[in-house]
């Protein structure tokens, strides 16, 4: 067992009629995790289950795999969208975009994965105005809290690994000054390709199919420069 394995040990279920006759208060989360897994539970039904057994949502994922299966039909939804958008797993990776977005790379070459290209890319650097200060700070803060709260995940540890071991991004990311969860409401400067420079307003919201999934909307505003 590597040291970013925390799939819990499997507890003992055999006093696991209490609990579905309502008569076990305040079940431990590893019962919980259990019985999602036995009963193969979907998302919405999972987090049903900690609302009414514990009266919150899921601190501790069903599987290590919830959140990497987006729905098929956000394609459709960020064709339909004039903004910039596009559409990643828990790990960032990108499952669905528009041409909009597209439009801010080099050649039109969407990355793989946005937080990688984010924090590791010399293109974002340029491309990311402020990078050090502003872009970079922040998306090491929501890599560091998503790989926190999904140890488990390999496509998150395989990113935290990259981004500890490289000399610029490294730092920023072990510093650990900004606590960002999301993008939500945040603006930033932005050096479009196309379209000069501008203001990024982001729009962020998460999937409830897939938990820890997000949609990102970039809302661009040119901003005329000084001689």
């Amino acid at each position: 067992m590597t040291s970013n394995d925390h799939t819990p040990t499997e507890p003992d279920l055999s006093g696991n009629g209490r609990f579905e006759r309502g008569q076990l208060p305040n079940p431990p989360e590893d019962l919980l995790v259990a019985v999602g897994r036995l009963l193969h539970l979907t998302p919405d039904e999972y987090t049903t289950m900690w609302l009414h057994a514990r009266g919150h949502r899921p601190t501790r994922p069903m599987t290590p795999e919830v959140g990497m299966a987006v729905p098929a039909t956000w394609q459709a939804a960020c064709d339909g969208q004039r903004h910039m958008m596009y559409v990643t797993d828990m790990a960032w990776r990108v499952v669905a975009y528009n041409r909009p977005f597209a439009a801010l790379f080099r050649n039109g070459q969407v990355p793989e994965n946005t937080a990688r290209w984010m924090l590791l890319a010399d293109e974002a650097k340029t491309t990311l105005m402020d990078w050090e200060n502003t872009w970079a700070p922040s998306v090491a803060g929501q890599l560091r809290n998503a790989f926190a709260e999904h140890p488990d995940n390999r496509d998150l540890a395989q990113l935290d690994r990259e981004v500890r071991a490289d000399p610029i991004a490294g730092p920023i990311y072990a510093h650990g000054a900004d606590a960002s969860i999301a993008p939500d409401g945040v603006d930033r400067h932005l050096q479009h390709p196309l379209w000069g420079v501008g203001l990024a307003k982001m729009v962020a919201a998460n999937l409830f199919a897939a938990p820890g999934a997000r949609v990102i909307i970039v809302v661009f505003e040119p901003q005329e420069q000084d001689d």
